[in-house]
Formats: C-alpha cells, structure tokens, sequence
C-alpha cells in the first residue's frame, strides 16, 4: 500500500462508491486514506444487501479507504463512523441525532444517514476496510421507495442547508480521528461515546448474537466483552461480531 498522499476520486455518476473503493483494493492502486464520492449512485447498498437509495444532488455519499497496521476489533469502523457522521452534524447544530445498532442515524425515530463498512479478500496481516457514508441532504424530492422502508429525514427537513462537498472535509476529519481513536488506547471512550449515543441506551432490549439472546436494559459496551444485558440472572455479554439484533423488546 503506497504512502503517497490520499487522494479524493469524483465518479459523477457510479455503481457504489464502496464498489469503486473495493475495485480499486483489488487493483493494487488504492492508497490509505483516498475516498470516493458520487453524485448520485445506481447500486447503492446498505446492510444485508438493502438498497441505499441514492438520488442525484440528494445525498452525500462518500467511502474511505482504511488500512491501519493492524485489525481494528469487532465492529470498530462501523462505531467509529457512526460516532464521526454524529460528531460532524452536532458541530453544524444538529444535536438531537442518535445511533441505531449497527449503522444508521437517527433523528426523532428517522433515518437521516447510514453506513456500511466492508471488506474483501480479508488479510489480517495487510487490513484494508472501505467505510461508506450516505447522508440525506434534501428531502423534497426523496423517492417514495425510500419512504415506504421506514421514517426519513434530511439535513434540508432539519433546518440545515448545505451540500455535500461542504459537508466532506469536516466529516473526514471527524471520521480520520475517531479511526485513530479505535486504534488506540482511548478505544474504551469510544465505546462510551457509542453508548451515550445510543437510541437505545435506557430501553429493555433484546440483543441477539448467533443463537444467543438475552433481554433487559443495556449494561455496558466494550470491544473485548462486547454488549452487556442486564438481565434477570445479571449482566450477559454477547460478541459484537455476531451481533445481528439490538432492539426494543416487544
């Protein structure tokens, strides 16, 4: 992996930016740190393979490359962007925003962004992560298909005015210290950030990993014991890789 200076790849419009940051993995030519964005994605996608829609002018829609010296733990990149994308939007006065397990922001119960980290052809000894970012901008002319999955909202519909360009140096720098963070010895803080931030954080939940699940309130987050339920015969922990459901309980 070269050490040249990252640098940023304009597409117009493309398949995915996550496509076009993985393709260039594959090719040998990508550089840590470079990112891809697009004005408008035709196969965009989010997690378990949903479709992210992404309109022309209507979003961000942004991948860095991430190759740090060494594997970041289970669930750190998502953590880390998720907590960069709320970081960012607070700075520009969107302070109600919270984080739904694994990758989405929410505001008052409404998708405003989503992220998708990915990897390919994993070497644990060479680690190279693609961290995607969407963000709704504008929401007048959001297609009726995204409406119909679930509650949305832009950055427009908030109050905020601004357009993506504007909104990708001070989400880079945000998303650039909070990786380093992961890495680091303040990763702890981090998973204390990511409670905080939570959606979730005083429900009773039920969280699910593999055939494991457990129910109560959430008791703590840390990447070597990963989510603890509080639940009526004490604290539960289940890994946060193979954490696929962390939801109110019905």
């Amino acid at each position: 992996m070269s050490a040249s200076p990252a640098r940023r790849f304009a597409h117009g419009i493309t398949d995915s930016t996550n496509e076009r940051a993985l393709a260039a993995l594959a090719e040998g030519t990508a550089r840590d740190g470079d990112w891809h964005v697009a004005d408008e994605q035709s196969a965009g996608r989010g997690r378990l393979g949903r479709k992210w829609h992404s309109p022309a002018g209507q979003g961000l829609y942004l991948s860095l490359i991430h190759c740090p010296s060494q594997p970041l733990p289970a669930a750190a990149a998502s953590m880390a962007a998720g907590l960069a994308m709320r970081d960012t939007l607070s700075q520009l006065g969107i302070g109600a925003a919270e984080l739904r397990w694994p990758n989405d922001l929410m505001v008052q119960g409404a998708k405003l962004a989503g992220i998708l980290v990915e990897t390919r052809g994993w070497d644990p000894k060479a680690p190279a992560y693609v961290v995607g970012m969407g963000v709704n901008l504008t929401g007048s002319d959001l297609p009726q298909a995204l409406h119909d999955e679930r509650d949305v909202v832009s950055l427009a519909q908030l109050g905020l005015e601004t357009t993506a360009q504007e909104l990708e140096e001070p989400l880079l720098a945000q998303l650039h210290a909070r990786l380093s963070q992961a890495a680091g010895p303040q990763r702890e803080g981090m998973c204390a950030d990511y409670l905080a931030s939570l959606d979730l954080k005083s429900a009773h939940v039920l969280a699910q990993a593999g055939s494991i699940q457990a129910q109560g309130p959430i008791g703590g987050l840390d990447f070597d014991r990963g989510i603890g339920i509080q639940t009526d015969k004490g604290m539960k922990w289940l890994p946060l890789e193979f954490l696929v459901k962390l939801d109110r309980a019905q």
